[in-house]
């Protein structure tokens, strides 16, 4: 049989509205038995001839027989000639008889497959209805399956199940992952020539110690990538569990009894009990029930009309028995989840794994470099015969003593062959330093962003968030179920604003609260996000008591308002100390209210006529609401004497302007360039209304596409479609999977907000998946990578705001810890290449990283988010997390940091007339606050005022004092450990000149740069204006002229 597509799993279902026929046509049941019979006898006979053949010459016939998809037996079959038994009984005990018994049970399961997925009542009437079915698979309706569990093992071992594990790699094969990195070889070969040069030129009682501290380095590294690895492991794991949980059961009959089960232990033929709450476990039909519904949008309630039902939903209401007729991969929801990206990554992972990569493989070459170098002078050293100190044997030196001078030989002393120990730090800090500041960054972002408001499932949620680029929703989620609040009371004589409803006359007053309090008396069920706003602002303005009007008032007739907007009046019978009164209540949609008025009252409870003047000054009021994004409702009412509610003649008594707070969310997510698409499998029509309340405006007609077009048209016609989809509906779950893979290819970064179980396979695809705390399934909860448990869309963009500011600071991070390793590098390279020994010991080095990475972390990594992040255009993931603003500054702030250390060391001992140790103390001191004051430059890669916005965030000043603090001591602490040599006040100020020449370099850089672009959007001005008449190619051309050095973001 043909495969089934995924896309045509359903089928149109809402065409397919005609129920089964209970007394189904017996002539064609009995044409589906009679074709099963002849299939199972045909083969059995076959087999066993074929059986008697090979007994007869112990060799397969040469031409064996074949069946086809249909049943039918193949041409070219020649049976033997000896007799056979003219009994042949249907269950021959051969292997052949068996093998094909198998495949005519497959081929009759794949039928029953294609019949439930899409959802074909012909056949299924053709097949007997379900009792056919139950026979098809051995299953008795009334009884169950049998309990013996022989008869289970057999139906498991021929079901397909789901993967509920994910593939574990052992330890070992982790570690040997670990040490199997170009890195660890490098430092391998550290270690031996540490070994050898210190052996040979120390002795062997004091020579290893350097080489001892490579292979300790190399075995750190090795336990932190394994640790990391593991923890990734783990956590991927914990999710796939909690997303494959052998906790949710059902209840199954079996052996004439109830049994509790995993749902992942049904199998095929399995009878399901189902009650409220309960998950489908499998895809089947509807076997007996009352009031069953499910919480599917299509199609929720399940019946004799409508019997399939498929894996994932979730029982609402009533209960019922179901038949499993596909189970685990078979189900529609497994072939949509065979289609679902495994363990993506995220476009921060995918970014940083890149920068990490290259940082790497740089890395590795320039140690090399240096390698040979230092190789190189070791030779020169020894040919020359340059003398070399040999270990003291005229005493024994004491334990405290040899301690001394092995921290002292692999720390202090910056000599060429000691460079491998800082050479050793260098390769492990850029192996594994990067990604464990970075983590611990997410780890301070998402606690941050979620604010216990939330919960992230997947680490790298919260900053993938901040590379979004397309939010797919449906109606039901948080945009339309976002509570709606008054923003604006108008009066006739103006706007009313807050505290100053005590102004308005107290019958005034009474009638509001009449008016909105009594319809809301009516309701049955829960008030609607308007009824509340209005209950809630009458409440806290008017001092509206509820339990008071419903004393007072009864409600004698209603009507709903013949409008779009709704609406509604009613006729209200007053109790009060003056005996009874009527009155006729209308609210609604603020022009239509004001149709039905003749008059208006003021603040202090006049009436008046409405003259055209003052009609048009009422729609212009309505009009400006409008412009604002509000909903505006209009209140009237009138005394009557009548039992029939007027509809004329109407005393307006004030306009409410209501706004939905999301709205104001949605329009930072224009801003930010964040596009919203609504997508169900409602009406295509309803929903561009929806979207349109919403405040998402429809460009044209093509914004609007319905599901059905969508999957029919060519690969080529969607990736087209998507850019301008704004309204998917009337869609299949699998069109939704089908569009966020097509978003995905189009470059978009896709976050799902779904809630319904059929939703699960889009918001596993999409690179993150949002759903409600208190959606229907726990699927759908476990599978998603944010769960909102009050579905608020501002909190949403509140994360959003944090995932970007987070990516923002990692790229300053990323900038300073450039600088500063490029600038180390190249003072390296310089002075090991002239002088064979290098400015910066192991331990100063060593020092500087932490310096950078703690402290330096901490001040830019927690940097608060601003406003001026939710303007600008996203980071695609195709994007490099450096940009050509970064490359300008870490350019000039290298290559500055470089030439004056390097000069100092050549020069200062001869200008400034210190010793050496005063130099290099100089050296690594100006080096440290270097870096400091770089802190300041790379919290605005891109503006020249460095210190803006500082004051906002206390961390970054408690950074800096804690840098100087700690410098200072550290300083002190090296020169009575070593007599590196103290400093004065005097070369103090001259290292903090140094440090401070970086502002000077940044606002140099940048300066020259805004000169660069304003001469070049000038040029392009005059040459665009010179050309005006020239064809749009040429145009787009010099458009596209960029400065290598220069940000379009900072034009």
């Amino acid at each position: 049989m043909s495969k089934v597509n995924s896309g045509e799993v359903h089928g149109d279902l809402e065409s397919q509205s005609h129920g089964i026929a209970k007394d189904g046509n017996t002539c064609m049941e009995n044409q589906w038995r009679t074709f099963f019979v002849t299939l199972y006898v045909s083969q059995a006979f076959i087999a066993s001839a074929k059986k008697s053949l090979l007994d007869h010459d112990g060799t397969p016939p040469a031409t064996p027989s074949t069946i086809d998809s249909s049943g039918t037996v193949g041409r070219n079959v020649e049976l033997p000639s000896t007799s056979t038994s003219p009994q042949v009984s249907l269950y021959v005990q051969s292997d052949g008889a068996d093998e094909s018994n198998k495949h005519n049970k497959e081929l009759q399961n794949a039928e029953i497959n294609r019949i439930v997925k899409l959802k074909d009542l012909n056949s299924l009437r053709n097949f007997g209805g379900v009792q056919g079915f139950a026979e098809a698979l051995d299953t008795d309706l009334e009884n169950g399956l049998p309990s013996d569990e022989d008869e289970l093992g057999c139906r498991r071992v021929t079901c397909p199940q789901p993967e509920t594990q994910v593939p574990q790699e052992g330890f070992f094969l982790i570690l040997l992952n670990a040490c199997n990195k170009y890195i660890i070889l490098l430092l391998l070969l550290f270690a031996g020539m540490s070994l050898c040069f210190g052996i040979e030129e120390e002795g062997v009682e004091t020579g290893w110690y350097e080489g001892v501290f490579v292979i300790n380095a190399i075995i750190v590294l090795i336990a932190v990538s394994v640790a990391r690895k593991y923890r990734s492991l783990w956590r991927l794991t914990r999710k796939q569990q909690q997303q494959y949980n052998g906790e949710i059961a059902v209840n199954v009959l079996r052996g004439q009894n109830q049994h509790e089960i995993s749902i992942f232990n049904v199998v095929l033929g399995d009878i399901v009990c189902l009650t409220v709450g309960d998950q489908i476990p499998a895809d089947g039909l509807f076997i007996s029930g009352e009031h069953l519904k499910l919480d599917d949008e299509l199609q929720s309630i399940i019946d004799e009309e409508n019997p399939f039902m498929f894996y994932g939903a979730k029982v609402i209401n009533g209960n019922g028995r179901m038949l499993a007729t596909s189970i685990g991969k078979d189900t529609v929801w497994g072939e949509m989840m065979g289609n679902v990206t495994p363990n993506k990554e995220t476009p921060l992972q995918v970014q940083l794994d890149r920068l990490n990569t290259r940082i790497q493989i740089t890395g590795l070459l320039i140690a090399i470099i240096v390698l040979v170098v230092m190789f190189l002078r070791f030779k020169f050293e020894k040919g020359s015969g340059v003398s070399r100190s040999s270990p003291d044997l005229k005493e024994k030196p004491t334990a405290i003593k040899e301690f001394m001078d092995a921290f002292q030989k692999v720390f202090m002393k910056p000599r060429a062959k000691s460079m491998l120990t800082s050479l050793t730090i260098f390769l492990v800090r850029i192996s594994e330093g990067l990604p464990l500041i970075v983590t611990l960054a997410i780890n301070h972002w998402n606690a941050k962003a979620l604010s216990g408001r939330a919960k992230a499932q997947d680490f790298f949620a919260c900053i993938a968030m901040g590379s979004v680029t397309a939010i797919c929703t449906d109606k039901t989620c948080g945009l339309t179920l976002n509570q709606m609040k008054v923003d604006v009371f108008y009066n006739s004589e103006g706007i009313i604003s807050k505290g100053q409803a005590s102004d308005i006359a107290p019958e005034v007053c009474e009638a509001l609260c009449i008016g909105i309090g009594t319809p809301t008396m009516r309701l049955q069920g829960p008030c609607s996000s308007m009824e509340d706003a209005l209950l809630s602002w009458a409440s806290l303005n008017l001092d509206m008591k509820i339990d008071n009007l419903k004393q007072e008032c009864t409600v004698d007739v209603a009507k709903e308002l013949n409008s779009d907007e709704g609406g509604c009046g009613v006729l209200v019978r007053r109790n009060s100390a003056n005996g009874e009164s009527m009155e006729s209540h209308w609210r609604g949609p603020a022009q239509t209210i004001l149709a039905m008025c003749s008059c208006y009252c003021d603040r202090k409870g006049a009436t008046n006529a409405i003259y055209d003047k003052k009609r048009k000054d009422f729609e212009q009021i309505i009009e400006s609401m409008k412009a604002q994004h509000l909903k505006t409702i209009a209140f009237g009412y009138k005394r009557t004497n009548a039992h029939s509610l007027e509809e004329k003649g109407l005393i307006l008594l004030g306009i409410l302007g209501l706004k939905r707070p999301f709205r104001r969310a949605i329009e930072a997510c224009k801003e930010a360039g964040i596009d919203i698409k609504f997508v169900s499998g409602c009406n295509a029509l309803q929903l561009e209304s929806v979207t349109i309340e919403c405040g998402l405006n429809l460009p044209n007609s093509d914004s609007v596409v319905f599901g059905e077009n969508f999957r029919s048209s060519t690969h080529e016609e969607r990736m087209e479609m998507v850019d301008r989809i704004c309204v998917l509906g009337n869609s299949l779950p699998s069109d939704k999977l089908l569009l966020v893979k097509c978003l995905k290819e189009r470059g978009y970064v896709v976050a799902w907000w779904g809630v319904r179980t059929n939703e699960t396979p889009a918001i596993r695809e999409a690179d993150v998946g949002i759903t409600m705390g208190n959606s229907n399934s726990e699927m759908v909860r476990e599978s998603s990578s944010i769960s909102i448990p009050d579905g608020d869309f501002n909190f949403l963009v509140n994360i959003m705001k944090c995932g970007r500011c987070a990516q923002d600071n990692i790229q300053k991070f990323i900038q300073l810890e450039l600088i500063m390793t490029i600038a180390w590098l190249m003072i390296t390279i310089i002075t090991t290449s002239c002088f064979g020994d290098a400015p910066l010991s192991a331990i100063q080095y060593l020092w500087v990283c932490l310096i950078v990475a703690v402290l330096g972390g901490l001040a830019l990594l927690t940097e608060l988010p601003t406003e001026k992040l939710m303007k600008k255009p996203p980071v695609r993931h195709t994007d490099s997390l450096i940009t050509r603003t970064m490359w300008r500054n870490i350019v000039l702030q290298a290559l500055y940091q470089a030439a004056i250390l390097v000069t100092f060391q050549f020069k200062a001992q001869a200008v400034l007339g210190i010793s050496q140790k005063v130099s290099k103390t100089m050296i690594f001191n100006s080096f440290v606050l270097c870096q400091v004051f770089n802190w300041f430059t790379a919290r605005e890669p891109e503006k020249k005022n460095v210190f803006k916005g500082s004051l906002r965030n206390c961390w970054f000043w408690v950074a800096i004092v804690a840098t100087m603090v700690l410098q200072v001591a550290y300083t002190k602490i090296e020169d009575i450990l070593s007599r590196s040599g103290s400093l004065n006040l005097e070369q103090w100020a001259f290292c903090f000149l140094i440090g401070a020449v970086s502002w000077v370099i940044d606002w140099a850089g940048k300066s020259m740069s805004d000169c660069m672009a304003g001469r070049l959007r000038r040029q392009r001005s005059s040459n665009i204006g010179s050309i005006s008449m020239v064809p749009s190619a040429s145009s787009e051309s010099l458009v596209n002229l960029e400065l290598p050095l220069i940000n379009d973001s900072s034009l």
